[in-house]
């Protein structure tokens, strides 16, 4: 209904203030000193220091010991992190002393001596002077300028060393996708270091616009990395390494600003399930390997004059290259050696704009035609090594779906899977997502499969799409229905998500605490006048521009609902789902008009840019929002995975997955939500029914 992320008018003023009493204060330059004593802490047990350098879990105890060490982790780390506001831009940092020294990515801060807005984990707001930087590392430094800085004791993390970092190390990231949210805590991914360079790490924490400048943590609560830009695939993530700012401590604090930002290097291949060699599975269209003639089984032995052994010896040989250079590359192909030359392509790193009046630090996205077999990738692509995901640590949950037992099936129209379902009693209820399984041209029964390869036939019975549930009954007794769990899940809890196999489909954590996801956008931004609620802007490309919706249209009803605030008629608009119709009743000038309009999504002014970044996270659900409660999780799925159960390390299902959101979460919908809705979801519906009867010979 309005622009996302927009501050509420009490804190804005209350900003205001702090700025008119901030204004004079100088920072100080002193570099926080390592191994702080004040700074946050969470020790590593020593039975769990194997795990997390990257060995595989051993026994479910072990897993669940490092639950509640993640959980403390992601609870403590939360007071740290803030989300920032410099003019039109948004992104995060993160508290890393006691005076007030704020870490974030230099396309963030942008240029020294600007005022910015820090929104803390307690709601406040806080003013901030952004200082210098270097765009090399995108390596940012702001300063808390509050009235009583010197008096307040900001809780702040300690800075780690990126130096020391080793693959497949365990880490979380932190941060603000798609920018600060009053209802919503700063979001946790789990994940591991995929690679490591001299200027960069990554990791298979999927992060989006909004995180840049989110700090990276080791496990032991301190900052190794701060959040910096996106590559084409999922598991490629980019953080400044912390020991750039320790570096360059003394000329950011004195507000200079140095170095060329860099472009992401690319050549256009993927690979990695060849585990002896760096055998190609796939070319990009129109990418560098494609023009340099690399085709798919090709076999890369040495690039620019390194040897190859594996995919991933591949990527980390590609990454210290530059967009522009021409390197030689030796290959085997039908089992002959082949030469060819090749120049190394620029894949945009997918960032956040940076504020308008600083230019330099602007990327250039991902170019659109790659857009589509990115998301392919970025869907399909098999984890490697060193990933979270990766078969050695999927596999050790096995446990965890054998509790669970034969409670989950797969539906298909008989051609192809449309979801997962969940088994809710044993005389064959199944409980799925609809939006993905209803359409015009679907015909009931639908075929399910369960975990032992039985096939049954299950019908129609209820359709409640306020939660996006239907629910089938299948022609089979004795079914083994799924046990419930309605405990609130803490950050940073084990999710397990089966299909109908031993193992895991894929594992996530829970990133943030259980609420609303509203529904369709309006795409105007609104005031309040003695008259009602008034259009002030209208956002183009937006349901409001296509409804011809103009500045100053004062809002009178909705569906012939009256409208009296600003905040009700946000409530009642988004209490409909994208594509849904509405009718407005609004006063321009002295006449009144009834306006229709049909709802978008957020994404519709989000711009092309934050629409690109979701392209790069794979598939999304068709519908993804309009929920009155779920639990955002970092586990990867495609839309047709959605529909089953998400279970805790018990084998209990705390939920049901019920979307893929965005690039960063999926949905769950709560056990809680869930149980309350079975035994009426049970009864058929009556136009089922009516339908059945009116198709009787």
């Amino acid at each position: 209904m309005f622009r996302p992320n927009t501050i509420p008018g009490q804190l804005v003023s209350k900003f205001f203030l702090l700025l008119l009493i901030a204004t004079f204060v100088t920072p100080a330059l002193a570099q926080p000193e390592p191994g702080d004593e004040r700074a946050i802490h969470v020790p590593v047990d020593t039975r769990l220091e194997g795990f997390f350098s990257g060995d595989a879990p051993t026994s479910i105890d072990q897993i669940e010991s490092v639950q509640q060490h993640v959980q403390t982790l992601a609870d403590t780390v939360q007071k740290t992190v803030v989300g920032i506001g410099v003019g039109a831009a948004q992104g995060s940092g993160v508290i890393i002393s006691r005076d007030g020294y704020v870490l974030t990515a230099a396309h963030v801060s942008g240029r020294p001596g600007v005022t910015a807005r820090l929104f803390l984990s307690d709601g406040r707001v806080v003013p901030a002077r952004t200082l210098g930087l270097n765009r090399t590392f995108d390596a940012g430094l702001m300063k808390i300028i509050a009235e009583d800085w010197e008096a307040e004791k900001w809780p702040h993390a300690d800075m780690g060393v990126s130096s020391d970092v080793e693959l497949g190390q365990w880490v979380m990231a932190v941060g603000h996708p798609g920018g600060y949210q009053q209802d919503r805590n700063p979001v946790v991914r789990l994940g591991r270091i995929v690679h490591t360079y001299e200027d960069v790490l990554t990791s298979d924490c999927t992060l989006i616009g909004g995180d840049s400048g989110g700090p990276l943590f080791a496990m032991d609560g301190r900052v190794i990395g701060i959040h910096s830009r996106i590559g084409p695939e999922l598991s490629h993530n980019v953080h400044a390494p912390i020991d750039s700012f320790k570096d360059g401590w003394e000329r950011m604090a004195k507000e200079e600003q140095w170095g060329n930002t860099p472009g992401a290097p690319l050549i256009g291949v993927t690979g990695g399930q060849n585990d002896e060699a760096a055998e190609i599975e796939s070319i990009i269209p129109g990418s560098p390997a494609a023009k340099a003639g690399i085709t798919k089984g090709d076999i890369i032995i040495q690039f620019a004059g390194k040897d190859i052994t594996t995919f991933d010896s591949l990527v980390n040989v590609v990454a210290v290259h530059r967009p522009g250079e021409k390197v030689t590359i030796k290959l085997l192909r039908d089992e002959k050696e082949i030469e060819i030359e090749l120049t190394v392509g620029r894949a945009g790193p997918q960032i956040p704009r940076a504020p308008e009046e600083d230019s330099s630090l602007q990327q250039v996205p991902v170019a659109t035609d790659y857009n589509s077999w990115m998301s392919y990738i970025a869907s399909y692509k098999p984890a490697t090594v060193h990933q979270r995901n990766y078969e050695t640590i999927v596999n050790a949950f096995a446990p965890v779906v054998h509790k669970a037992g034969n409670s989950t099936v797969k539906i298909s129209d008989g051609k192809r899977q449309l979801a997962l379902g969940v088994i809710v009693s044993a005389d064959g209820y199944i409980l799925t997502k609809a939006s993905e399984i209803l359409s015009d041209e679907l015909e009931f029964p639908l075929t399910c499969e369960d975990a032992r390869g039985n096939s049954f036939k299950a019908v129609f019975v209820s359709h409640r799409p306020k939660f996006d549930l239907l629910m089938l009954k299948a022609d089979a007794k004795k079914l083994k229905p799924i046990k419930w769990n309605t405990d609130d899940q803490p950050l940073g809890s084990w999710l397990i998500s089966p299909s109908t196999g031993e193992n895991p489909m894929a594992i996530g954590v829970v990133s943030a605490h259980p609420r609303s996801i509203r529904g369709g956008l309006l795409g105007v931004f609104l005031g309040e006048t003695p008259a009602g609620v008034r259009v002030e802007q209208v956002f183009p490309n937006t349901a409001a521009a296509r409804a011809k919706m103009r500045r100053g249209d004062v809002i009178l009803k909705v569906n012939e609902i009256e409208i009296t605030d600003r905040e009700q008629l946000i409530d009642t608009v988004r209490s409909h789902l994208p594509g849904e119709k509405i009718t407005l009743l609004v006063r321009r000038g002295e006449e009144k008009l009834s306006i229709d309009a049909v709802l978008g999504r957020e994404e519709d002014i989000a711009g092309s840019r934050a629409v690109e970044q979701q392209n790069l996270g794979g598939p999304l659900s068709t519908r993804r929002s309009g929920f009155q409660s779920v639990l955002q999780h970092d586990t990867v799925l495609r839309p047709e995975q959605c529909g089953g159960p998400i279970l805790n390390t018990r084998g209990q299902a705390i939920g049901i997955n019920i979307a893929r959101a965005t690039r960063v979460a999926s949905y769950a919908l709560p056990a809680s939500v869930i149980v309350e809705l079975i035994d009426d979801m049970k009864i058929r519906d009556a136009d089922a029914v009516s339908e059945e009867t009116s198709d009787a010979p």
